[in-house]
């Protein structure tokens, strides 16, 4: 019984091993694309707050951002709920990691509960959860609008 421990902790020490030599040679490549990219983002606690997909990104190290094809932005409360409060889609958009910031010059559309709005030139602050459109502006309420004409 003895020499099957040894055995096995010979064997996982190896795959260990390897697996680190494996990760230490995984490089990104700013001149080449991630196909199929995901860059989730959660809470302390462990919930998600959002979820950038693409069917293509380059990552530019000199300014650390992320150019991004085909953007879905998803934004989740953060919460036990895991719910959805909002998704952001978008032809060409810039990440800002580190800043928590989504913008883009082609078009975008907003989706939730309550509105859907599109238009070109905008900006997503993921800390303060705002969405700012800058041109060809259309916004669509799907909730009633009381006393809007009074």
């Amino acid at each position: 019984m003895l020499s099957f421990l040894k055995r096995l902790l010979v064997l996982s020490t190896a795959i260990a091993a390897a697996a680190s030599a494996s990760a230490a040679g995984t490089q990104i490549s700013a001149d080449k694309p991630v196909i199929n990219f995901r860059l989730p983002n959660f809470t302390p606690e462990g919930y998600r707050t959002w979820l950038v997909r693409g069917s293509e990104a380059f990552y530019n190290p000199k300014n650390n951002q992320i150019n991004i094809k085909e953007l879905t932005l998803t934004v989740f409360s953060g919460k036990a709920d895991d719910k959805v409060t909002a998704l952001i889609l978008s032809p060409a958009a810039t990440v800002l990691p580190t800043e928590s910031v989504v913008t883009g010059d082609s078009t975008i559309r907003v989706i939730n509960d309550d509105f859907e709005a599109t238009g070109t030139g905008w900006r997503y602050v993921h800390k303060e959860k705002k969405t700012t459109i800058q041109k060809k502006v259309r916004v669509t309420f799907h909730a009633e609008i009381q006393n809007f004409l009074k």
